[in-house]
């Protein structure tokens, strides 16, 4: 069975293609792509008119936490894909930090059996950094990589001991294994809830401060340089720390850098009356950081975007501020909060979809996120204005702690293929 998408608007990050065409999908790969094409394909077996839609790669999330195994009432591998897909995630790393914790091999063929028996997105495990990521020893991170983890972390909770981190880096280098790490100095940022600043004191909150964050990039990215590890500083959410990743890039390090797609959006003022939904770590920042993180994407120096998708139930967010729990979900928001960068015009339709596509892809050696010949089709058709009310009841997620909820936002998935087959059509075109 093959499909032609035709009348499309195609936008590829990858090769900088954005033309109206038309694409030929054959056992679960392009098997053409036509440029300024508006009929469908003669071979093809079913066709799907586009209307000027935009036809994208399906996008690549290096960031998601469910509770499975474990803690499934906050979220399942089946449940975060089916949220995944419908906001036209096709790709996605699972965090290790589940009940227990994914930290050997066992675990690790685990979700990729129970991802691939259950889920419609493509799921790729990521094994723990440190066995129980208590930050004592090593985990088995050859073993684990061996069984099909893509990269390793501890999670939210950065590695205090830097000889164990160095040895760590080491010998995952020695693997040619990637580590995602959090830059966070933790006797800094210690409680802290909310971003440092005069309106956590008005407030009453204690800060995360910024310069926490600084050193723990600083000592990571010296520890990757000195060891040879692919370093990836894990939800950057200032300026000055893409510049210390940028910086030991130029001295020869594998260092690169994601940004959760919230922290482009909101800034600490979107915490109002004490939203715990709006609570998150790293923390929303003040304006004048957020313009800087939204000028550094512009300028190509943040490698990925993620969801930083952390499903918390309503019982643990429905607590004071500084009681309730840290996250938020944003599989079904990625998209158009990057398409608000479109919209306000600091950013084109391309360069917001390269950090979510092609870049993600690169950084774990996939060979989705692109509009090629022979490549996975795994492809989204969106409308970038269709206006929509995000609210949480109507998210697809187990959790539905979202910031976004009672936001206004632009930019709805329509459809999401992956392998070629159809995983999600929006309830419109029933």
């Amino acid at each position: 069975m093959s499909l032609s998408i035709y009348n499309a608007r195609l936008l590829d990050p990858a090769s900088g293609l954005d033309e109206t065409g038309a694409i030929l999908i054959d056992r679960g790969k392009i098997k053409e792509i036509a440029n300024g094409q508006t009929e469908p394909h003669a071979d093809a077996t079913n066709t799907i008119d586009a209307a000027g839609l935009c036809l994208a790669p399906g996008l690549i999330d290096l960031r998601v936490k469910t509770g499975e195994p474990g803690i499934e009432q906050k979220e399942t591998l089946a449940t975060a894909s089916r949220s995944a897909v419908a906001g036209g995630i096709t790709s996605f790393v699972v965090m290790p930090d589940t009940r227990p914790v994914i930290d050997d091999m066992a675990l690790v063929r685990f979700v990729a059996d129970t991802a691939r028996a259950n889920a419609s997105a493509r799921i790729y495990p990521a094994g723990a950094l440190t066995t129980g990521l208590d930050g004592n020893a090593m985990a088995e991170i050859g073993l684990m990589a061996q069984s099909g983890a893509v990269l390793f972390t501890n999670g939210d909770m950065p590695v205090a001991n830097a000889s164990i981190l160095k040895r760590t880096m080491a010998y995952a280098a020695s693997l040619g294994a990637s580590i995602m790490s959090r830059p966070d100095e933790r006797s800094l940022s210690g409680s802290g809830v909310m971003n440092a600043g005069e309106l956590a004191g008005r407030m009453g909150l204690p800060g995360i401060p910024v310069e926490a964050e600084w050193i723990g990039a600083m000592r990571d990215t010296a520890l990757a340089e000195a060891t040879g590890c692919t370093l990836i500083l894990d939800q950057v959410s200032t300026p000055r720390t893409v510049a210390i990743a940028m910086e030991a890039r130029k001295r020869g390090a594998k260092v690169f850098t994601t940004a959760a797609a919230h922290s482009f959006f909101f800034n600490e003022l979107d915490v109002g009356d004490y939203l715990t939904y709006c609570k998150v770590n790293p923390p929303f920042r003040d304006e004048e950081t957020r313009l800087g993180l939204i000028d550094a994407l512009k300028n190509g120096l943040i490698d990925a975007v993620v969801s930083a998708h952390d499903p918390q139930p309503p019982e643990e967010k429905r607590l004071p501020f500084g009681e309730a729990a840290f996250g938020a979900a944003g599989l079904e928001t990625v998209l158009p909060a990057m398409l608000s960068l479109v919209h306000d015009g600091p950013l084109s339709l391309l360069e917001a979809l390269a950090p979510i596509t092609c870049r993600p892809a690169d950084m774990l050696g996939l060979p989705q996120g692109r509009l090629a010949k022979n490549a996975p089709a795994d492809v989204i058709l969106f409308d970038p204005g269709k206006p929509w009310l995000c609210e949480r009841e109507h998210l697809r997620s187990r959790s539905t702690n979202s910031p976004f909820d009672g936001r206004r936002l632009q930019g709805r998935v329509l459809r999401t293929f992956v392998g070629g087959e159809e995983v999600f059509a929006h309830a419109s075109l029933a």
